[in-house]
């Protein structure tokens, strides 16, 4: 008998220490979209690429979306952008927000509570593969909350994983390479 089905959209996705694919080490996954039949899709957030759309264009769109700030989303379509982001009501859940028009994520980029990324690629799981990928520890599950959404750069997968599995503080602080000790 399968197990109760549990979906994860609205959560983030730690990787474990031990995670040692280059896509995936040391990275931060907000899910956007998880259910039983298709499988599960979301973006890195901890991969800023440190350019805006408008550095990366040969040709700067002269609109606010010029300011926006790029991240690798993950190793799938890796070639395409997409717009995605959130913004948090007053109490509860943050409402998340992927694949956005170019004329909609124009008007969220004048929005001060919305939070908006080009997201360049992002990671998808068929189904099935992320339960997997979960029963072997690949992953630490933790809420989306305002806490972890205004974290940033390098210290934002150490800092989710400290909190949610303190277990794991000596190995997310051993270096890649233990003979350089």
């Amino acid at each position: 008998m399968a197990g109760r089905f549990q979906s994860l959209a609205g959560r983030l996705l730690v990787s474990h220490p031990s995670q040692r694919d280059e896509h995936f080490h040391e990275s931060v996954v907000l899910i956007h979209t998880h259910d039983r039949a298709d499988g599960a899709m979301g973006v890195i957030l901890n991969r800023p690429y440190g350019r805006t759309l408008g550095q990366a264009q040969p040709r700067p769109l002269g609109t606010p979306l010029d300011r926006l700030p790029l991240h690798f989303g993950g190793p799938v379509s890796a070639d395409q952008l997409a717009f995605g982001g959130w913004r948090f009501a007053a109490r509860g859940p943050a409402a998340r927000r992927y694949g956005i028009s170019r004329e909609e994520a124009e008007t969220l980029a004048g929005d001060p509570a919305f939070r908006l990324f080009g997201f360049v690629g992002y990671a998808g799981w068929d189904a099935g593969q992320l339960e997997n990928e979960l029963r072997l520890n690949a992953w630490i599950t933790c809420p989306f909350d305002r806490v972890s959404a205004r974290l940033e750069g390098e210290a934002f997968w150490k800092a989710l994983l400290v909190k949610h599995r303190p277990d794991l503080r000596l190995a997310a602080d051993s270096p890649e390479d233990p003979g350089l000790n």
